[in-house]
């Protein structure tokens, strides 16, 4: 089963200069656990739950702190053509739960969730 045949996940996203703040209140709002780092139309980053609690945690200001300090620059990503077992194996080697879902041409039209593959996978067997 290949990436195409899964509903991507809706691919929030927000700006580098978008506060921590901003960023929790659109996640609540969109029942989402990560949002994409968006700049001039190219993926540059992404910022999870995982994110949000760790810069709290080491004291950082929600209200002052911005995307492009916490985010993870240059996330993984994957393609539509990849095979779902593979994509599984990718997020488990990098301990990640999220990937973007990057078009032929290289644009970011979704996201995929570590749970989306199990279900995935659990529907094949």
């Amino acid at each position: 089963m290949k990436v195409s045949e899964l509903p991507p996940g809706r691919l929030h996203s927000v700006q580098p200069t978008a506060t921590l703040a901003d960023i929790a209140r659109q996640m609540r709002m969109n029942d989402s656990d990560s949002v994409a780092v968006m700049s001039d139309g190219k993926l540059i980053g992404i910022v999870t739950e995982r994110d949000l609690v760790a810069a709290i945690a080491d004291g950082v200001n929600p209200i002052q702190a911005r995307a492009d300090v916490v985010m993870s620059a240059e996330p993984a990503t994957v393609g539509q053509d990849e095979e779902v077992a593979v994509v599984a194996m990718k997020m488990m080697r990098l301990g990640i739960r999220h990937l973007p879902v990057l078009d032929r041409a290289g644009q970011p039209i979704g996201l995929l969730s570590a749970r989306d593959l199990v279900a995935a996978l659990d529907r094949r067997n």
